[in-house]
């Protein structure tokens, strides 16, 4: 779980375009995502984590405690239902808006954060490298 606290910059994403598409991004938030590089903080302070994340103007901020659902918004504003769990160093975060489910798994892989989100079938794959 420590290889995941810290502050990480976008490196590149793939499958964006199409996971936009299926998640129902508007033009307008999908303009924004293609001329803004995402940043992400993780951060940990005994039972509780946090995960910030900025593209742009856009700012999500999640604190929470693994296991337990908290309300959260999404970068199009959306309200969400997520829960997040860890296993071993791999952290999935599960967020509900009405009966949409998004998984989003963040691990280390080549000393790169891989974020894998997933709508409906597609996925896209967000890599960050430490800031």
């Amino acid at each position: 779980m420590a290889s995941l606290v810290g502050k990480w910059s976008f490196v590149s994403a793939d499958n964006m375009e199409n996971y936009m598409e299926a998640s129902g991004v508007p033009e307008n938030l999908r303009e924004i995502a293609r001329t803004n590089q995402p940043n992400m903080e993780i951060s940990n302070s005994g039972e509780t984590w946090t995960i910030k994340t900025v593209v742009g103007e856009k700012m999500k901020d999640s604190t929470f405690r693994l296991g337990e659902e908290f309300d959260s918004v999404s970068l199009t504003g959306q309200p969400l239902k997520c829960t997040v769990t860890l296993n071993g160093e791999e952290m999935t975060e599960t967020q509900r808006a009405g009966d949409v489910i998004v998984t989003i798994t963040r691990k280390i892989e080549n000393n790169q954060l891989l974020s894998t989100m997933t709508i409906n079938g597609v996925s896209a794959v967000v890599k960050f490298q430490r800031a």
